[in-house]
C-alpha cells in the first residue's frame, strides 16, 4: 500500500475566475480574484461544493462590468514599471536569478545559441543563394530563352544555334541578344606558362545585355573581330601579372592566338556568368569549322540564348511569336512537339545554368525550415523550464502582489530575465556562426566568410531574431508568472496549483521530440536513397574507368595514343567518345522512324564513341553487331531498347536492318545492333532513347578501362603515370587533367549528399536541445518528488521501480511524438522520392527504428537523473521536511 498523500484543494470554476480577469476592471480584477478564492474557501467549509460554486459563479458576475460600479480613480497611482530606476532594478533580479538556477540557466543559454546560431547560418545560406544576378541593372528586363518537348513535358535550358539570329530578325521585340557558347578543358598558354581553362563564345551582345565595369578596351567592338578574347581583372593579373594586357596574345589550345581586346572588373559572387575568359564567337570558325552557328535540328545545354526586351514590351509578346518561328525554320509539323519558354533572369539561378552551379529550391526550403524548428526547439525549453521552476518563484510573486506589484511590473520582470538569456545566447551563437561558417560553407560549396557575419543584413536580421526569440521564449512563461493569484501563490501547495501548467509542458515535449524523430526518420531514408544511388545497377560498369579530356581529335594523334595506353599491364581497354556512358552533358537529336503509317518522331540522346566503346563501359549487346571504327559515315547505328520501344518495335532481333532518318531530312542510318538499356542520365531522370554511333570528329573523351575491378592505391599510380606520359607524347603543349567516372557520376547527387549531412547536423542539434531540456525536467521532477520516493524507499521499494516510476511519464510523451511523426515523415519522404525515377521504397521497419532510438537517448537523459534519485539516502530526504 503506498504512502497518504493530501489531496489538492478544490478549485472553483476556471471559466468564471478567467471571465472576471478578461471583463472585470483591470485594476481591481487581481484584488478581486483573490478576494473571492478565500471567500471560496470558506464557503466550501460551512457547505456543499455545489453550493460554493454557484456563489463564486453569481459574485464573479455580479464584479464583470458594467454591473459592478466603477471604482474612483486611485489617488495613488502605480508607479510606471519602465523608470530608469525600475529598470536597473529588473536587471539587477534579473543577474541574480541568472546565477541563483546556474543548471537551468546553462541549458537555457546552451540551447537558445545552438537555436540561435542555426538560424544565423542558415540566413546567410539562402540570402546569398536568393541574390542572385540582382545586381544586373536590367534585371527585370533580361530572359533565358528554353526549348520544351511537348511530349516528353520537359524543358531545357539550351536551345538551337539558329535562335540568336532569329530573335534579331524575326522579333522587334528584341532589344540585345546575347548568345552563349560554353567550352571546357581546354589549354591556354602564355610562353611556357599552361593553365587548364573553361571559357565562353559570346559576341558584343553581353555586353549590351549584362553590366561589366571594364578597366581597358571598349565594350563595342572588344568581340565582333576574329581571335579577339577579353579577360577579367583576375585573369589578367594571373596570366601576365598586370590588369595592362590589352594587345597581348594567348594561345588557345596550340592551335589559335588570341588577343586580348579588353579587361573588365572580376564578376561578384552571385553571379550566374563566372566568366573569366570570353572568345569572340567569330573565332569559332578558325577553331571549329564544321560547328553550324545556324542549325534548328539537335541542341546542347552548354549553348543558351539571352534576350533584353525592349522597355516598355511583355514578355508574353515575345512568345507568341515563337510559334511562327517553329514554323518558318523548323516546319508547321514541329508545332505539336516543339516550344519555346522565356525564363527570367532572377530564375536561372535554380535550374541549369552556364555557372556550372545552380541551387536547389527544395534545399532552400527545408534549410528555412530545419532552421525554424531548430529554434523553436530552443525556445520549447526555455518555456518548459521556466514553468516547471514557477513554483520556486510563486512566493516571490505572491509577495510582489501583496506589497503592491501590478501585473504589467512582473511581465517586464520576467521578460527582461528572458531578454538577458538570449542576449547572452546571442553572444554564444555568435561564436558558433564564426566556428561553424567555414563547415558549412564547404559543405554547400557557397563562398562565405566570417565577414559575412559582420554586415548590415546579418546585423538587422540577428537583432529581429534577438526579439523573436525574446518574446518566444518569454512572453509565455511571463504571463503564466505574472498571472498567479496572491493566494494561491503563497500557500504552501503552490505545486499543485502550477500543474495546471503540466499539459502545456508535456505538450511542448511531444513537439520537440516529434521534430527530432521526424528529422531522424528523413536523415535515415535519405542515406538509404543514397546508398542505391552508389550501388544501383547503371546497365554499364562505372569502376576503374579513367576519363581523360582530348584537346585534339586528330586520327593519327588519337591511335598513337591508343597504342600506347594499352601497352600498360593495368590498363584493360580504352575507348574514344563525345562523352561518358552517362553524363550531365547531353547531346539531342530528333529522330524519325517512317516504317509506320505515321511516323515516329524520338527526341533521342547522341552517344559517339568509337567500337571499343561497349567494352570500354561494360555495355551488353542484345542483337546484331558492335559498330567498327570504319562505320563514320552516320549509315550504321546501335540503339537501346527505350529507343525500339518508341518506334513499336518489341523483339531486339527485328529491329537489325531498320532505317532511321535524321530529323525530317533524308539522311538516314541503318540499326546494325541492339543495346540493353543503360542509364545515359542521372538516376534523377528516365533513360533516354539512345543512339550510339561513330563520329571521329566528337571524340573529346578517352576512357581507360583497368584491368582489376578494385584496383590497389599503387596499381592506380602505375597506370595514371603511364596515362599521363601517352597522353603528353601526344599533345605535349597541353595540361594533363583526368578524373575517376564513379566519381564524376557522384557529383550528380551533391544536392541530396548535401541534403543528408544537413539534416544529419540538424537532427543531432535538435536532439540535443530536447534531451537538454528533458535533462532539466527530469532534474525538476525528482526534486520535486523527492518527499515522495523517500517514503516509497522507507516502505520498500525498489530502486528500480522508482525509476520506472519517475521514467514512465516521459516514455509516454516519446510514445505520442513517434505516433505523430512517423505519417509526417512518411509524407515528407513521399513527396521527396518524387522527385527521382529511380528510387527506394519506403519500410515501414525505419520509422520504428526511429523511435527506439529516440526512446533510448530519452530514457539514457532521463534516466541518469532517475537513478541518482533513487539511490538518495531515504532519511536525508524526509529530514528535509
Amino acid at each position: 500500500m503506498g504512502p497518504r498523500t493530501s489531496a489538492p484543494d478544490p478549485q472553483p470554476p476556471k471559466w468564471a475566475g478567467r471571465l472576471l480577469t478578461f471583463l472585470g476592471d483591470p485594476e481591481t480584477a487581481e484584488e478581486l480574484a483573490g478576494d473571492l478564492l478565500e471567500m471560496y474557501a470558506y464557503w466550501l467549509e460551512t457547505g456543499s461544493k455545489a453550493r460554493a460554486n454557484r456563489r463564486y459563479i453569481w459574485n464573479a458576475l455580479k464584479l464583470i462590468r458594467p454591473f459592478s460600479r466603477r471604482k474612483r480613480a486611485n489617488p495613488y497611482p502605480n508607479p510606471h514599471s519602465l523608470t530608469p530606476a525600475m529598470i536597473q532594478n529588473h536587471f539587477t533580479i534579473a543577474f541574480r536569478n541568472l546565477f541563483k538556477s546556474k543548471g537551468h540557466s546553462l541549458i537555457n543559454i546552451s540551447g537558445l545559441a545552438v537555436g540561435m546560431s542555426c538560424a544565423i547560418l542558415i540566413f546567410l545560406a539562402v540570402r546569398h543563394e536568393t541574390s542572385y544576378d540582382l545586381h544586373q541593372s536590367h534585371i527585370d528586363r533580361i530572359y533565358r530563352v528554353e526549348t520544351e518537348n511537348i511530349k516528353e513535358n520537359q524543358t531545357y535550358p539550351g536551345t538551337y544555334t539558329g535562335m540568336a539570329n532569329a530573335l534579331r530578325t524575326d522579333m522587334p521585340e528584341a532589344e540585345t541578344v546575347a548568345p552563349l557558347l560554353k567550352i571546357g578543358g581546354s589549354t591556354m598558354a602564355v610562353g611556357e606558362h599552361r593553365f587548364r581553362e573553361s571559357y565562353v563564345y559570346a559576341d558584343a551582345g553581353i555586353f549590351k545585355t549584362f553590366d561589366y565595369q571594364w578597366i581597358s578596351g571598349s565594350p563595342a567592338d572588344a568581340l565582333t573581330q576574329p581571335n579577339t578574347i577579353v579577360l577579367t581583372r583576375r585573369y589578367a593579373e594571373k596570366y601576365f601579372g598586370t590588369t595592362d594586357a590589352t594587345g597581348k596574345n594567348i594561345r588557345l589550345d596550340n592551335k589559335q592566338d588570341l588577343t586580348v581586346a579588353g579587361v573588365v572588373e572580376d564578376y561578384p559572387a552571385t553571379s550566374s556568368f563566372p566568366f573569366d575568359m570570353i572568345v569572340s564567337f567569330p573565332t569559332l570558325k578558325n577553331v571549329n569549322p564544321d560547328y553550324d552557328q545556324n542549325r534548328w535540328n539537335g541542341w546542347n545545354d552548354n549553348f543558351q540564348v539571352f534576350v533584353l526586351l525592349k522597355k516598355g514590351t511583355r514578355p508574353e509578346q515575345l512568345i507568341g511569336r515563337f510559334a511562327g518561328v517553329v514554323k518558318k525554320y523548323m516546319g508547321k509539323e514541329a508545332l505539336d512537339h516543339k516550344r519555346f519558354k522565356l525564363a527570367h533572369l532572377s530564375t536561372i539561378h535554380y535550374s541549369g545554368n552556364l555557372g556550372g552551379r545552380s541551387a536547389n529550391v527544395s534545399l532552400l526550403k527545408t534549410l528555412s525550415l530545419i532552421g525554424a524548428l531548430v529554434l523553436l526547439i530552443a525556445c520549447f525549453n526555455f518555456i518548459n523550464l521556466s514553468t516547471a521552476q514557477a513554483f520556486k518563484r510563486a512566493k516571490e510573486v505572491g509577495i510582489r502582489k501583496a506589497i503592491g506589484s501590478n501585473r504589467q511590473s512582473l511581465v517586464y520582470q520576467f521578460l527582461t530575465e528572458a531578454g538577458l538569456i538570449t542576449l547572452l545566447a546571442a553572444a554564444g551563437a555568435l561564436i558558433l556562426s564564426v566556428l561553424a561558417l567555414p563547415s558549412l560553407a564547404a559543405a554547400l560549396a557557397i563562398p562565405l566568410t566570417a565577414s559575412d557575419l559582420f554586415t548590415a543584413e546579418t546585423a538587422l536580421f540577428s537583432v529581429i531574431l534577438l526579439i523573436v526569440t525574446t518574446l518566444l521564449a518569454g512572453v509565455y512563461p511571463a504571463l503564466r508568472l505574472s498571472g498567479m493569484a496572491p493566494i494561491w501563490a503563497l500557500k504552501n501547495n503552490v505545486a499543485v496549483q502550477a500543474g495546471q501548467w503540466f499539459s502545456m509542458r508535456q505538450g511542448l515535449v511531444v513537439v520537440q521530440f516529434t521534430v527530432s524523430l521526424v528529422l531522424i526518420s528523413c536523415a535515415m531514408l535519405i542515406n538509404r536513397q543514397l546508398d542505391f544511388f552508389r550501388h544501383a545497377d547503371l546497365g554499364f560498369n562505372q569502376s576503374a574507368i579513367i576519363t581523360v579530356g582530348l584537346p585534339d581529335n586528330k586520327p593519327e594523334k588519337l591511335q598513337a595514343l591508343r597504342d600506347n595506353v594499352l601497352r600498360s599491364p593495368q590498363v584493360k581497354d580504352a575507348s574514344y567518345s563525345f562523352n561518358s556512358a552517362s553524363a550531365e552533358s547531353n547531346w539531342m537529336q530528333s529522330m524519325e522512324y517512317r516504317q509506320r503509317p505515321e511516323v515516329v518522331q524520338v527526341k533521342t540522346q547522341m552517344k559517339m564513341g568509337d567500337a571499343h566503346f561497349l567494352d570500354t563501359y561494360g555495355i551488353r549487346l542484345l542483337a546484331g553487331e558492335p559498330l567498327k571504327d570504319s562505320d563514320t559515315t552516320h549509315s550504321k547505328i546501335l540503339v537501346n531498347e527505350i529507343f525500339l520501344g518508341r518506334i513499336g518495335i518489341t523483339q531486339p532481333a527485328q529491329a537489325v536492318g531498320e532505317r532511321i532518318y535524321y530529323g525530317d531530312g533524308d539522311q538516314f542510318a541503318t540499326i546494325t545492333g541492339v543495346v540493353k538499356n543503360f542509364n545515359v542520365n542521372s538516376l534523377h531522370q528516365k533513360i533516354d532513347p539512345t543512339v550510339i554511333q561513330v563520329v571521329p570528329d566528337n571524340y573529346f573523351q578517352l576512357g581507360v578501362k583497368l584491368q582489376s575491378e578494385r584496383p590497389t592505391a599503387a596499381s592506380v599510380q602505375t597506370a595514371l603515370s603511364h596515362i599521363e606520359k601517352a597522353w603528353t607524347a601526344a599533345f605535349p603543349d597541353q595540361v594533363f587533367e583526368y578524373s575517376f567516372l564513379d566519381e564524376t557520376l557522384a557529383q550528380a547527387y551533391q544536392s541530396e549528399t548535401r541534403t543528408a549531412r544537413l539534416i544529419e547536423v540538424a537532427t543531432f542539434f535538435a536532439v540535443l536541445i530536447a534531451c537538454m531540456g528533458l535533462f532539466g525536467l527530469a532534474t525538476f521532477t525528482a526534486e520535486q518528488r523527492t518527499k515522495e520516493i523517500g517514503v516509497r524507499k522507507v516502505l520498500g521499494a525498489s530502486v528500480g521501480s522508482i525509476i520506472g516510476l519517475l521514467s514512465k511519464d516521459f516514455l509516454k510523451l516519446v510514445v505520442i511524438a513517434f505516433l505523430i511523426a512517423s505519417p509526417i515523415a512518411w509524407y515528407a519522404m513521399d513527396v521527396w522520392l518524387e522527385h527521382f525515377e529511380f528510387k527506394i521504397r519506403i519500410a515501414w521497419w525505419m520509422f520504428p527504428a526511429a523511435g527506439i532510438l529516440m526512446t533510448a537517448i530519452a530514457m539514457l537523459t532521463v534516466g541518469f537523473q532517475s537513478v541518482r534519485a533513487a539511490r538518495l539516502d531515504p532519511v536525508r530526504s524526509l529530514r528535509s521536511e
